[in-house]
């Protein structure tokens, strides 16, 4: 089996590359749905094209994939689309003051595998702008727990079709640790940073990198963050779930890089190049 490790430019390939299995930022089965039921959900764009997706965490702050940012590219050629149903319009297109990639990351075994990038204006919020609360340590994942990943990624495999115009999302259930283990023992280790979750044709897919893990608890109207799109094999395959970084395992990590920004940081800081549309 030929193993490829896969980071954004695999957007950009035709179609017919895809006959090799791929691990892959991985919606495959999945249904059209509006910005105001996802209005975490964040487009990370590169010279204006979709490329991963995201979660709004704060009033400045994104959180999403490492393996989305690559060289040469800075923050100068990447932006971010939220408060929009699609992908290529509507909402608002910010810039970003910085990409703050987690230093421990590992492209190779994709652990550690998460970013926050600070915009480059605050965040207005409305129906179709909020931020998503993040899980804590106390916030087991069950069976019972409510999972939904959403993002305009491919709808199969092979991607025929490239990305979705609309924002698409699935349920999927969470994977005991174990099971995920034995799954990809042939292929990588599945770290303690890492959940994985799975649903029979149901699953993320090519350009939903980055993009939420949301879960809700039974009887609770409260969705927390619990995942960050990485990586698996190939897309909806039976036999290998999806694999997700643990917020939970990064509070720590995230919490103090947001209190890193103070407010007179913020503003010492901003280049003045605010929204861009």
């Amino acid at each position: 089996m030929i193993i490829l490790a896969l980071g954004w430019t695999s957007l950009l390939l035709a179609a017919d590359s895809w006959a090799t299995p791929q691990y892959d930022g991985r919606i495959v089965g999945g249904q059209v749905t509006d910005i105001r039921n996802f209005p975490y959900q964040a487009s990370i764009q590169l010279n204006g094209q979709h490329i991963c997706g995201g979660a709004i965490i704060g009033d400045y702050f994104i959180l999403t994939a490492a393996h989305c940012f690559e060289e040469p590219w800075s923050e100068l050629d990447y932006s971010v689309r939220l408060g929009s149903t699609e992908h290529a319009t509507g909402g608002e297109l910010l810039s970003l003051h910085q990409i703050i990639r987690h230093g421990a990351y590992n492209p190779q075994t994709h652990d550690n595998d998460l970013a926050l990038l600070l915009l480059n204006a605050r965040l207005n919020y409305t129906e179709e702008l909020q931020a998503v609360p993040l899980v804590t340590a106390q916030d087991a994942l069950t069976s019972d727990t409510l999972l939904h990943v959403s993002g305009w990624g491919f709808q199969s495999e092979h991607g025929d079709e490239g990305v979705s115009a609309a924002l698409r999302f699935v349920d999927v259930a969470h994977v005991e640790p174990g099971i995920c283990r034995r799954a990809y023992t042939k292929v990588l280790p599945i770290t303690q940073r890492m959940l994985c979750a799975a649903s029979d044709g149901h699953d993320s897919c090519q350009g939903d990198s980055g993009g939420p893990l949301v879960g809700y608890q039974p009887g609770s109207t409260q969705g927390k963050l619990y995942g960050i799109v990485s990586w698996g094999l190939g897309c909806a395959k039976r036999e290998y779930p999806g694999v997700y970084t643990s917020v939970a395992s990064f509070r720590t990590w995230i919490d103090a890089q947001l209190g890193a920004w103070g407010w007179n940081t913020l503003l010492a800081g901003w280049s003045g190049l605010q929204r861009l549309s």
